[in-house]
């Protein structure tokens, strides 16, 4: 893996960046802070502004909807400024894009804001979104779709590069305005635009990525209306048959049945409708075998196209976990270190995905704050409800039971929070034996790299061997802990300590 600084910066010179978009429906600032690879919101902030509702007949902007957005804007330039930011990047959409006063608006807001405004065309504003999306899920394999107030943008992803792509006039905004029920502007208005389309068939079983907020707003009622014990909506997916019965079910809600949903938000009901519609007809279109939402888009992509062939390279999972462990005073090499020393003794049957084990080291002592008889479940519940990207909800289960299985048994920890069901009995043995691995390299080492690497630990043939430098520091525990480790594995286990360069054997099974 190339080491980037995190400070590196794609604009502004490091520290924090901010990134206002100026949509058609709202206008957002968000504050991003740590390494550009995997940019964390520290701020986020909307203001519905409606630039793209009830334009006149000659295609302008109203003047109440442009104050409000230049005062918002201005609003928002000045709270980045206070937070000393290292740059701005402000970006238009369809709104400001396609209205005939669009160019006096942005000469306004450049003018009294002291930024620029960049007005994205709309195959910009379709590779920035499909950015966002590969800046989340690197491997991302199929179709994004990023529904807007002004526009849906729709493009193909294969192997991290951004394909096909196009921009349609299928926003929340020209549907609803539309006076069509959500049916008929399917035949009339969807329909005939996916199918000038015909590279979506390309997407045929791989999977179609969703992204925008009306988007998400289905995700969470699904959520909510399933049970589902994360709230998080970055990385949900469905199956075909499960988010095809989703959006039938809210594209046929009465208006009546629709003032219930109150998880959506009040924005949001009006379009929930036309917006599972076009998740629906979608889905139908390309064939995919799977949905899954992605919070990343277009302000992430900002910042994603900035950045070096190098930077993008990286895994997002990895560069998170490596900045949690710098702000607890851990080194980036403290965490590879001990994911080496735990790797040579662990089966390759245990060892399916290597990058959750490193993410895994990394947040090793994520749990050093919290009380002892809570640590373990503290542990699994903070690392679970992060804000990672480059990871799939089964894989947050997966490393949160790791770290928490270094801090004690994990016991009815996965029944108790319901998440069983994320996991296979494989995956279950695999995180229990990362954290029983980790377990003994604390317990041998103190959690210093350098008494670590000292020591080895390998398996040979049914044998966990144990090799220490000089004389066992707590004979006992480190026996008990090892002796754990090699049952979980499934064989026996011994030590040797050198004293003056002579082997001496010590105690094992």
């Amino acid at each position: 893996m190339t080491e980037i600084s995190s400070s590196a910066a794609p604009f502004g010179e490091g520290g924090t960046v901010a990134v206002i978009d100026v949509g058609s429906n709202s206008i957002r600032l968000v504050v991003y802070k740590g390494p550009r690879r995997a940019p964390l919101p520290i701020l986020d902030e909307k203001v519905p502004c409606g630039l793209g509702c009830g334009m006149d007949s000659r295609g302008r902007m109203s003047p109440q909807s442009m104050d409000l957005a230049l005062r918002t804007v201005s609003r928002f330039v000045d709270i980045a400024r206070s937070m000393r930011v290292s740059g701005i990047k402000a970006v238009a959409t369809a709104a400001v894009r396609n209205a005939a006063n669009g160019p006096d608006f942005k000469k306004v807001v450049e003018q009294q804001c002291g930024i620029s405004l960049r007005v994205l065309s709309g195959m910009d504003e379709a590779r920035l979104s499909a950015l966002g999306t590969l800046c989340a899920i690197p491997d991302a394999d199929g179709v994004m779709g990023d529904i807007g107030g002004g526009s849906l943008e729709l493009v193909e992803i294969c192997d991290g590069e951004v394909g096909n792509h196009a921009t349609l006039p299928l926003g929340t905004i020209p549907l609803l305005e539309s006076g069509l029920s959500p049916v008929k502007a399917r035949k009339k208005l969807i329909a005939p635009l996916l199918d000038e389309l015909p590279w979506l068939e390309n997407a045929k079983k791989k999977t179609f990525y969703a992204v925008g907020g009306s988007w998400r707003a289905l995700a969470k009622k699904h959520m909510e209306s399933e049970y589902y014990p994360l709230r998080i909506v970055h990385g949900y997916s469905l199956s075909r048959s499960r988010a095809v019965e989703m959006a039938r079910e809210i594209a046929e809600m009465s208006s009546g049945s629709l003032q219930d949903l109150w998880i959506l938000g009040r924005n949001r009901v009006e379009s929930a409708p036309y917006a599972a519609t076009l998740i629906k007809s979608l889905l139908k279109k390309t064939g995919v075998n799977n949905l899954t939402f992605c919070t990343y888009g277009l302000r992430e992509g900002c910042i994603y196209d900035d950045l070096s062939p190098e930077q993008r390279s990286l895994d997002p999972l990895v560069v998170m976990c490596e900045e949690i462990a710098l702000k607890m005073e851990r080194s980036v090499e403290e965490g590879k270190a001990f994911c080496r020393w735990i790797e040579k003794a662990i089966p390759d049957e245990y060892s399916r995905d290597p990058r959750l084990r490193l993410a895994a080291c990394h947040l090793s002592d994520i749990g050093i704050s919290e009380h002892p008889e809570y640590r373990a479940e503290q542990v699994f519940l903070r690392i679970l409800r992060m804000p990672f990207v480059g990871i799939t909800h089964p894989e947050r289960v997966m490393v949160a039971l790791s770290v928490a299985s270094r801090h004690a048994a994990i016991g009815n920890l996965l029944r108790r929070w319901e998440v069983s069901d994320f996991l296979s009995g494989d995956d279950i043995e695999e995180a229990r034996v990362t954290g029983l691995a980790l377990r003994l390299a604390y317990t041998v080492s103190g959690g210093v790299t350098r008494i670590l690497e000292s020591t080895r630990l390998e398996r040979t043939g049914e044998k966990l061997t144990l090799h220490m430098p000089d004389q066992i520091p707590h004979p006992e525990t480190v026996g008990r802990r090892l002796g754990a480790l090699a049952k979980a594995v499934g064989c026996d286990y011994e030590t040797i300590a050198r004293e003056q360069d002579n082997e001496t054997v010590g105690w094992g099974t």
